[in-house]
Order: structure tokens, then sequence, then C-alpha cells
């Protein structure tokens, strides 16, 4: 009888939303064992005012997930995670310890005391005491008011982790990672995050205001379409964005539908690709950065996850104007998920993709 590794139960915290997602492993591979999405009743903007919202979806969660124990691991929301890159020169007889503390005193936007920090990359020169690091951090009363929603609604929180790191790590279980820098752009509803990195560390990784509902929100705009209604999800997915409006009208004997799409197409392509370019313009800065600070030109590729799937040919866009091959990664080609969760499943998963990267890691005392 093949063994299965269970963990804990992963909680992807957004703005609207909670999805959470349990992984068994044999043979090296990962299942899915159970996943559950919750709408929350209001915007988490104030971890401590949605305390009881958050509870009640918890508890929902709980109840109706089908996941078994009750140990989890935890998303801090990305709006309230600061993260920034820092350089220094150790001093003489000075610990990195107090020199990271040194350096991130002067740029986070709170006091050193009130914050929790972390940092998942750090390189640099033993011999010359110089040093690149990537820094997370969270306020401390965000941190501990995360733990005390997740006890009162009956977990065991075992750790607490940022998107970006989740993203890398559910990147590198699905596709090789080469020696020259790569990509990963996971797009989410209101937020999206780009991290640069290869082999040896994190070169950068940045969070911005940009997401799938800003070209819905365009779309419904300009077509005038009702918020409430699927019309403009429906146009990126079945038409999207393209590289050029090569697409143009033919005159030639079509049916009537067929007509449609071909002009369509072209018409929303134009509505959303200043929406888009607002995206190619943070690709150019994250670039840009490395760079300038790292003398870092060349980039194997780029990866998109999370809700990059429902917009149509953005990977393909993206790659003719960055000039970098670029892909949308379909994560179950590789990750099986059990027959029951099939069906549920088969409209889209990428919502998932970020407690997916969460569910994978490691607790070394499970």
């Amino acid at each position: 009888m093949i063994q299965i590794k269970k963990y804990p139960i992963a909680f992807d915290l957004g703005f609207h939303d909670i999805y959470a997602l349990q992984l068994g492993k044999s043979r090296d591979r990962f299942r899915i064992l159970s996943m559950y999405h919750q709408r929350l009743e209001r915007d988490l903007t104030d971890i401590k005012k949605s305390g009881s919202d958050l509870v009640q979806a918890l508890k929902i969660i709980k109840k109706q997930g089908g996941f078994k124990g009750n140990r989890a691991v935890i998303h801090v929301p990305a709006h309230k995670v600061f993260s920034f890159p820092i350089e220094f020169i150790l001093k003489n007889d000075e610990i990195m310890d107090d020199a990271i503390i040194r350096e991130v005193a002067q740029n986070l936007p709170y006091p050193i005391e009130d914050a929790v920090i972390d940092y998942p990359s750090i390189t640099g020169s033993p011999q010359k005491k110089f040093y690149k690091v990537i820094i997370v951090s969270a306020r401390r009363s965000d941190i501990e008011e995360i733990i005390d929603v997740f006890k009162r609604a009956g977990f065991r929180p075992d750790a607490l982790d940022f998107r970006p790191i989740s993203s890398i790590r559910l990147h590198q279980y699905l596709s090789e990672v080469s020696e020259d820098p790569s990509v990963i752009c996971y797009v989410g509803r209101e937020e999206s995050s780009v991290q640069i990195f290869n082999n040896d560390r994190i070169l950068a990784m940045n969070k911005f205001h940009w997401g799938l509902n800003r070209l819905i929100d365009k779309l419904n705009t300009n077509l005038g379409f009702e918020d409430a209604t699927t019309n403009s999800l429906d146009l990126l997915k079945h038409h999207g964005i393209r590289s050029s409006d090569s697409g143009k009208l033919i005159k030639a004997e079509h049916s009537s539908d067929e007509t449609h799409d071909i002009t369509i197409g072209p018409i929303v392509s134009r509505i959303i690709t200043p929406t888009v370019d607002e995206l190619v313009f943070e690709f150019h800065k994250i670039l840009g950065y490395i760079r300038n600070k790292e003398g870092i030109h060349k980039i194997n590729d780029i990866s998109f996850y999370g809700a990059a799937s429902m917009i149509t040919g953005l990977d393909h866009y993206i790659q003719n104007r960055m000039n970098i091959p670029a892909k949308t990664i379909h994560i179950l080609d590789q990750i099986d998920i059990t027959p029951a969760l099939t069906a549920a499943v088969s409209n889209d998963i990428t919502p998932f993709a970020s407690a997916m990267g969460l569910a994978m890691r490691e607790i070394p005392w499970l």
C-alpha cells in the first residue's frame, strides 16, 4: 500500500477571498487532497476589525472543506507585507543579524520594534564583508491578529509565510530552474507580484496594485456591461489580448458567429492594451533594477501563474514586448488531484496556485 505523506492546510488570505488547500505526497509527486474557496463578507483591509468575519469564514472552511487535522500554514495578506532590498558592509565585530536590523530600521515605514522581519535571500562576499539581502516584513500586531483568528476558529497555526516565496517554491517544483535568472509573475485579482531568481538566490521581487479586475473593469466601462455579469471575463478567456490587431474583419463568407468573433477580438484587445501595458511597465522597472544593481542582462524566461491563464494571449503579448520567452504554467500537468475534486476544478484551478506553493512548505516537526 502506497503511503501518502500529509501536509498542513495552507491558507492564502486575500482582499476578498480565502483559498485553502491540503496536499499529500507519495513517490515524490504531490496530490491535492482537499481544497476550498470561501468568499469574505467584507474586504480584508484591517485584520482586527475583520476578525469576526474571518473566524466565521474559517469555521465554514473547517466544517465543509474536507481537510484532515487542524494544523495550518498561512500567508500574510499581500497588502500587509512590506518588501525591499538592502545592501551593507559588515562593520568590525558586528554580527549579521545586527547589521540587517540596522539597515532595515532605516527603510521600514513603522518602528523596528513593531516589525516581524525575514530575509529569504542573502548573498555577498565574506572577504569584502559586503552583502545584499532581500527583506520581507509585516507588523507584529497583524501577525498576532492572524494567529489569534486562526486559533479562535479551531486551527493550530504552524507557520506564516509570504506569497512571493510560495510562488518560487511552486515554480521550483513545476519547472527546471536555470543558471540564468528566471522571472515568475503571479497575477491576482487585485494585486500581482514579480520575482526574479536563479539557483543561488532571489535577485529582486515586487508586488503592485494590478490584476485581473483592472481588465474586467476596463471592459465593463467601455462595453457597458454590468459588474455582476461574467461577460468581460468570458471575453478575456475567449479573446484576450493580441500582439497586434492582425485579426481584422476579412471580407469573405462567414457565419454570423464567426464574423462576430473576428470583429470582437481586436476590439477587446484595443480596450485592454493600455492596462496590460501597465504590467509591461512593472517588468521594465524590476528588470531595469537588476541590470543596474547586478549587471545582469540575460533573462532565461518568464512564467505566469494565477489569473494569468484567464487572459488569453497575455504570455505571448509580454514575450513580444519584452523579447523574453514567456509561458503560462498549467499546474495539473505535474500535480495529481483526487477524482472527487476533478469536477470542482475543471473550470479553473489558478486561484489556488499561491496556496499550493504554500502547501508544499515542509514543516520539520511534522
